[in-house]
This record gives structure tokens, sequence and C-alpha cells, in this order.
């Protein structure tokens, strides 16, 4: 544990575990929420789903080039800072009930955290040593998978409520 004697890397683990738990709380939420309105077309949910999952394709071949060639750190905090934004509008969208807009909004929002990842790596090697670099990536894919774990794990104790 003494990489969090880095008080750069704890800042930046910290923000990574605050993004990836409003991620994971926010999908999971969503889901809830297309499912619970719309039980007879769960289609929905299954779009939302294709929403996070589809912009990689149109932007997995510009996200390590903005990572390495611009501010890493600009490129962190402006991609969460923009989705806070988005989800802001979301909830605006989802109150007023503008369902096709739920989507546009979700793709736009899905396709800006897909530079978050880079830029997060790229800010690492810059703050780490070496031999510190492959525990900090290990520390985040854990937290990445325990959130992948919780997210799912949700689903249960919702079906029971």
């Amino acid at each position: 544990m003494t990489i969090f004697k880095n008080r750069l890397f704890t800042k930046l683990f910290l923000a990574t575990f605050t993004s990836q738990l409003g991620s994971t709380i926010g999908n999971v939420a969503f889901a809830f929420y297309l499912l619970d309105h719309f039980s007879k077309q769960p289609f929905y949910a299954t779009i939302a789903e294709l929403m996070y999952s589809l912009p990689i394709l149109f932007v997995f071949f510009l996200v390590g080039v903005a990572a390495d060639r611009l501010d890493r750190k600009k490129i962190a905090v402006n991609s969460d800072w923009i989705r806070a934004g988005l989800t802001v509008l979301l909830l605006a969208v989802i109150y007023f009930n503008i369902l096709w807009l739920v989507f546009v909004i979700l793709f736009i929002r899905s396709t800006v955290s897909k530079f978050f990842a880079p830029a997060e790596m790229s800010i690492l090697q810059g703050v780490l040593d070496k031999e510190q670099y492959m525990q900090a990536s290990g520390l985040n894919q854990t937290v990445m998978g325990l959130f992948m774990l919780f997210g799912m794990g949700m689903g249960p104790f919702r079906i029971i409520i």
C-alpha cells in the first residue's frame, strides 16, 4: 500500500473511484427506470446498452491519440465535467419524457466517457515509478471489476423489492 503515499496517485485513484461509482449507479438506475416504466418494451433497455457500447466503434482510433497529443489532465477533467452536464440534461429529458433524445444523450455521454480511461492511464505514467505503474493499473482494474460486479449484483435486489 506504499503506492497510496503518492498524493497525486491517491487523488487520481479517488477521482477514478468516484467516476466509476457514479457511472455504475447511473447505468443500473437507468436500466431499472426503463424496465419499470416501459416493461412492455424491454428492447429499450437493450437500446440503452447499445448506446453505452456503440461509441467505441466511432472513437477507438481517436482516444489514444488524443491522450498522447493533448493535455491529459484537461481531457480527464473535462470529460467528466461534460458527462456531469450531460447527466443533468439527461435527467431533464427523462422528466419531459422525450425518449429518442434520451438515447442520443446516452450515446454522446458514452462517447465522451471513452476519452477518460486513456487520459488517466497516461497521467499514471507521469505520476508513478515504473514499478508502481503495474500495481496502480491492477488497482484500477480491480475497482472497475468490483463496480461491474456491484452493478450486476444489484439486479436481484431490485426484483425482490
